[in-house]
């Protein structure tokens, strides 16, 4: 069996650089990196990643924990993290541990993978995972926003509140003032966050917030998000005549795109609809095209690793970091009727 010796021996190196080549630890020039290369394709050599982890004393793996709800399925945003955490952590010599936890099994909330450090998903207000790596001393990130006092849990987020306070405004200058937000889960910081943003756009217009136009997805009664839109938007419309939805993702509008079909209202004529995350694909599919928020879930993943990298290295890095949002505006938002003026969707 090939060594990372004879590897060398061919390629004129030192171990160390052939193994630095393979793990990228260290920058080795372009010549030298496609020479060490060349020599292992030839000789089939392959690094051996459990011989590098007991040199190091360290097991390269980075635990990418997703706690979800049984009966569940990835959407477009998480496997745009998932692929872009993959890649920088391999970028730096690390494999990467998917864990999706199911949130109702508290028990095994937190599992004791063999990882050197960990990426968290979706924070909650009292979250007893970051509570106990905090006191295992793994190192971690959140993706998301962490309700920590101390702020001294690191993180990556979009700015929840101003996203919110952006799309509120949006619709409320469109001349809508009956607006339904279908949140995330209750207790999520970013449920919080999202609903302070849409308070806010309110309050600049002085116009009153009503709590009760802010509905929360319970997985409890409603397997997955598609269900939580269609079911929202039925029963809530029954009660009031709303001109406008906020929907917490693309799946959630669709549900309510399927609900305003069954009762006979027209998008964006009727009512007016934006999504808080940008499946690219399934926006320009269904009709009318959707009005989404641009999340840019790969530079989350992305920086997440990257300050995670960071701080195994033992390097600076900073407390957080706010990756913008960006309002994409399609077909699914028009401006509704005043006395006989209308008043016409903004940036058309």
């Amino acid at each position: 069996m090939t060594t990372i010796g004879d590897v060398a021996r061919e390629a004129g190196v030192s171990k160390s650089t052939v193994s630095n080549v393979f793990s990228k630890k260290r920058p080795i020039s372009v010549e030298v990196t496609n020479r060490v290369i060349e020599v292992a394709s030839r000789l089939n050599y392959v690094p051996n990643h459990m011989a590098r982890s007991l040199a190091t004393k360290k097991t390269m793996i980075i635990g990418l924990k997703m706690p979800t709800y049984t009966e569940y399925e990835l959407s477009s945003f998480e496997t745009k993290i998932i692929n872009s955490v993959v890649k920088k952590c391999s970028e730096n010599g690390y494999r990467v541990l998917l864990d999706r936890i199911v949130e109702e099994d508290e028990m095994n909330f937190v599992s004791n993978d063999p990882v050197d450090g960990v990426i968290l998903l979706n924070p909650r207000d009292e979250d007893q995972r970051i509570l106990k790596y905090k006191a295992s001393n793994i190192p971690f990130v959140i993706i998301g926003r962490p309700n920590d006092r101390n702020g001294e849990t690191k993180y990556v987020d979009n700015n929840n509140t101003e996203m919110v306070k952006e799309v509120g405004e949006y619709l409320i200058g469109l001349g809508h003032k009956d607006i339904l937000f279908l949140n995330a889960s209750l207790h999520m910081t970013v449920a919080e966050d999202r609903k302070a943003g849409l308070r806010q756009a309110f309050e600049n217009y002085s116009l009153p917030f009503i709590e009760e136009d802010v509905m929360y997805y319970d997985p409890l009664q409603c397997k997955d998000g598609s269900q939580y839109g269609y079911t929202s938007f039925l029963e809530n419309y029954q009660k009031k005549k709303y001109t406008a939805i906020i929907a917490d993702t693309d799946r959630v509008a669709l549900g309510v795109i399927r609900a305003s079909r069954d009762l006979g209202i027209d998008i964006p004529n009727d009512v007016s609809l934006v999504a808080l995350s940008n499946n690219e694909t399934l926006a320009h599919e269904i009709t009318p095209k959707l009005t989404s928020m641009e999340l840019q879930p790969e530079k989350l993943g992305e920086e997440a690793a990257s300050i995670l990298m960071s701080s195994l290295n033992n390097e600076l890095s900073p407390k957080y970091k706010m990756i913008p949002a960006k309002l994409v505006q399609r077909d699914s938002c028009k401006g509704i009727k005043v006395g006989h003026k209308q008043i016409l969707e903004r940036g058309r």
